[in-house]
């Protein structure tokens, strides 16, 4: 049985990118109160050898668009990876939930079991469905980003909690 795709991108725009917005409000209050900049945030990682913070959240943005995008047959955008501070984060999230919400349903529902060739770095791609891309590669891909600016933000003592994580559950 096949999923409906567009179910899933419906959950990441109603419940994950207000997470993201709510996040990234409790992050630049934080900045605020302790008078901490907003640069050394979004430059903190986990471990040296890690992404950044900011470039944790491109990430998450950059997977959501792409993803559709290659699931409706369109070719995937380049983004500007030209945020700065938080507030541009939350326009971009903005920007990104506007232009989710205008692909087309039937065509990303429609992309279940065709073939998509993904990339896997500069030599390697693989071959999935539409179906295992989605459940297999971009979720997985999509909240392993999200934990991990999730947990950069923890970790410079932003006080998050899991609702904070998962946003508005709705039904």
């Amino acid at each position: 049985m096949s999923i409906k795709i567009s179910s899933v991108y419906n959950g990441i725009l109603t419940q994950q990118f207000p997470a993201l917005v709510t996040i990234l409000k409790e992050a630049q209050a934080h900045a605020a109160e302790q008078g901490v900049s907003e640069q050394s945030l979004l430059d903190a990682r986990l471990r040296d050898d890690m992404h950044p913070l900011l470039w944790q959240f491109q990430a998450v943005l950059d997977l959501a668009v792409r993803g559709s995008a290659r699931l409706t047959g369109q070719e995937p955008p380049s983004f500007e990876l030209d945020e700065t501070n938080f507030a541009d984060l939350i326009s971009r999230i903005e920007s990104v939930a506007d232009e989710l919400a205008g692909f087309d349903e039937a065509a990303l529902d429609a992309s279940s079991d065709k073939q998509f060739e993904i990339p896997m770095g500069p030599e390697a791609s693989i071959t999935l469905s539409g179906q295992d891309y989605i459940l297999k590669f971009l979720l997985p891909n999509f909240y392993f980003h999200m934990t991990t600016a999730y947990a950069i933000l923890r970790k410079e003592g932003v006080q998050l909690g899991k609702l904070h994580f998962l946003g508005p559950v709705t039904l």
